[in-house]
């Protein structure tokens, strides 16, 4: 299953790199769906890589991410998640964004793709193609709303809030 989204970005594309990219590991302070999130012990898979990945404690519990391709000079940045609520069927996810300049702006892909075990991928595919797609869609909402504004969007805010997130992130330090 492919899910692809293209966004833009009132924003530099160096800025929204810098989020992506290099602060790759500070998902948490933008991401409505990630409490907490930071730099996963290991050596890089990929050399150019700022860390091996991320640890992030999510709405659907910890994921450990490991970055599968990094291009500072490309603006890319790619990696795969795991995660023990992770259902088995789910055999590979692997998660990309590439920023391009334009102008003033940013023209940033995002494309989700996941590996699902057959009979599971018609049974389930449709139902997990939307339940991702909404996250998807709120995390490119967001990271557009952090990229222009320097803040938390207001659903990455009132996330924070929650008794799931406090409690998840005292678990989490």
């Amino acid at each position: 299953m492919k899910i692809s989204k293209t966004i833009t970005i009132n924003a530099p594309a160096e800025r929204v790199w810098d989020i992506l990219g290099p602060n790759y590991t500070n998902a948490g302070d933008w991401a409505s769906s990630v409490y907490a999130s930071h730099a996963r012990p290991g050596t890089p898979k990929v050399p150019a890589a700022p860390v091996a990945g991320r640890v992030c404690q999510t709405s659907l519990g910890p994921f450990t991410e490991t970055i599968e391709a990094f291009d500072d000079n490309r603006r890319h940045v790619a990696y795969s998640a795991t995660g023990d609520k992770m259902p088995g069927f789910v055999k590979r996810l692997v998660n990309s964004w590439t920023v391009h300049p334009s102008g003033n702006k940013s023209k940033v892909d995002m494309e989700l793709n996941a590996d699902i075990a057959f009979p599971f991928s018609i049974l389930m595919g449709p139902v997990m193609k939307l339940q991702f797609g909404k996250v998807l869609r709120e995390a490119t909402e967001e990271l557009k709303h952090y990229a222009e504004t320097g803040k938390p969007h207001l659903r990455k805010v009132k996330a924070d809030a929650s008794k799931k997130a406090m409690k998840a992130r005292e678990t989490f330090a």
